[in-house]
């Protein structure tokens, strides 16, 4: 019984390898399958220390399919180099996707941004219309930000010390998530910011009424997980659209640019590997494990990110827990290269 088991995790852990392969225009059903792609991992390594204590050659089958997926779980877990030394001059950036900054007052809000300390501020699911205005101007009072870009209509924001020029919002088709862009000007020069918004997966939820009320043994369960999983596939097929969007306008300009904010996906996607063609990711250069970012019933996801180009060299990441969002704003220490 245990040899069919280590079987069928093997064949199921190698599957949970394909979503970052496979375009979800083609197969998106496939997506859901990058969930699970860490947790399947782990447990294919638990069997490897069993058959290696059992010294039956089953280990080489876990050994096999461990190695097969050690480039996607790179991407899932990191483990820093620590190459980079501190430059003269940085910029210091971070992201937050505020929930909607529900139930909390501006100047906690403002408070708790301030505390952040950076040069570079982005900001999703903004308050819109007079309320953001207030807000903003809050933020801009209390965090010392000179510098906003916004629009009254938009849930994005960037703050900054530095001067913001060229800045442009593009919503996707539902007109809640979109991108928006903007050059922030430096001593060291001029880069291109892009702040991302992607997709949702609806699927909260779901994964709280699983996890709270359902049972196994119910049919009316699994129709949640089998809804909750195709739901995350098809918004996996959306965002992947969107992600060549931003992309597509990232490779106009003739700036660096730094890419920015809450992609509501999973390293172990093809939407991030089609990001990683073009941009490094500042958690996998300067942090350490799997970075969660998201603190929802489903364990270990990391939604958000700090995506510079080749341009950029990385010196500290770092996340810090947030008490009115559901979501850890994220923090990234960076310096223009000298060419």
């Amino acid at each position: 019984m245990i040899r069919l088991s280590h079987l069928i995790l093997v064949i199921v852990t190698l599957a949970s390898y394909l979503p970052r392969l496979i375009n979800p225009d083609v197969f998106w059903p496939i997506a859901s399958m990058g969930l699970l792609a860490p947790s399947l991992w782990g447990l294919t390594f638990l069997f490897a220390i069993y058959w290696l204590w059992k010294k039956d050659n089953a280990v080489w089958l876990s050994v096999i399919t461990l190695l097969l997926g050690w480039d996607m779980q790179s991407n899932a877990f990191a483990i820093p180099d620590g190459g980079a030394t501190a430059a003269t001059t940085t910029v210091k950036v971070a992201s937050l996707n505020g929930h909607g900054f529900r139930e909390q007052t501006d100047e906690d809000i403002a408070t708790f941004l301030k505390t952040l300390d950076v040069d570079v501020l982005l900001l999703q699911e903004f308050r819109i219309r007079e309320e953001g205005n207030a807000l903003a101007k809050e933020i801009q009072k209390q965090a010392e930000f000179p510098h906003v870009y916004r629009e009254k209509e938009a849930q994005l924001a960037v703050f900054s010390r530095y001067p913001l020029k060229n800045g442009e919002i593009h919503y996707f088709s539902n007109r809640v998530n979109g991108y928006l862009m903007v050059d922030v000007v430096t001593e060291e020069g001029t880069f291109k910011l892009i702040n991302a918004h992607l997709q949702t997966n609806g699927i909260s939820n779901l994964a709280s009424q699983v996890t709270q009320d359902g049972s196994l043994q119910e049919k009316k369960t699994w129709q949640k997980v089998k809804t909750m999983f195709g739901r995350y596939g098809r918004s996996n097929k959306v965002r992947t659209q969107q992600a060549r969007k931003i992309l597509a306008a990232s490779q106009k300009t003739s700036l660096p640019v730094l890419l920015v904010g809450d992609f509501n996906d999973i390293p172990t996607s093809y939407l991030y590997e089609l990001f990683r063609t073009e941009f490094e990711d500042a958690h996998l250069a300067q942090s350490w494990g799997l970075g969660t970012t998201y603190e929802g019933l489903l364990p270990g996801l990391r939604i958000d990110y700090i995506l510079p180009d080749a341009d950029f060299t990385i010196y500290d990441f770092d996340r810090i827990p947030c008490s009115f969002s559901d979501h850890q704003a994220i923090r990234a220490e960076i310096s223009l290269q000298k060419h």
